[in-house]
């Protein structure tokens, strides 16, 4: 009984965690999606950035149009670099976002892309205001960028409240079979 009881707070723990998760992300009506933070890890990865964007449920940020860019800003702010799913990894001077969408918006800053020493993989806030900038030569290089902004679909991420329930449903259950 024991080891069933510690297994059922483990269980309440994930879930508060998922919701925390779920309640820190940004929401744009506009779009119909959801945005957050996703750890590079410990070397600020491209690769383990879009790694942690597609267990989302989705992948790194794809920018559309100057009003999504804005949308960004005003949430993510103008001036920590942040990985987005921009890249000509597989062809040089042909960029795609990872989610497979079309291109309809660039944000170059001055100068770029340039390729320089090999640059695959973007990052936005390049000199500050949202400018994008090709940045890192490859995706498990340490190019001293912490986190990227992934993206994923609206209905994806259960509401808050959702989770509070199931928490309670599973300790509830728990305390029924103790007796």
């Amino acid at each position: 009984m024991k080891f069933a009881k510690k297994i059922l707070i483990g269980a309440c723990l994930s879930l508060g965690a998922l919701s925390t998760t779920a309640s820190a992300a940004f929401f744009n009506p506009t779009t119909g999606h959801w945005y957050d933070y996703v750890s590079g890890g410990p070397s600020g990865d491209w690769g383990v950035a879009e790694a942690n964007a597609v267990s989302l449920g989705g992948h790194l940020v794809t920018i559309n149009d100057a009003a999504e860019q804005s949308w960004l800003l005003s949430n993510f702010g103008p001036t920590e670099l942040l990985w987005i799913g921009f890249t000509d990894a597989a062809v040089e001077g042909s960029f795609v976002w990872t989610s497979g969408e079309a291109v309809t918006y660039t944000n170059w800053n001055g100068g770029e892309p340039n390729d320089f020493g090999g640059e695959d993989y973007t990052v936005m806030n390049w000199g500050g205001g949202g400018a994008w900038n090709d940045y890192c030569p490859g995706p498990t290089t340490s190019c001293g960028v912490a986190r990227g902004i992934a993206e994923w679909a609206d209905g994806l991420v259960p509401e808050p409240g959702t989770m509070a329930l199931l928490g309670i449903g599973l300790a509830g259950l728990g305390f029924k079979r103790r007796k």
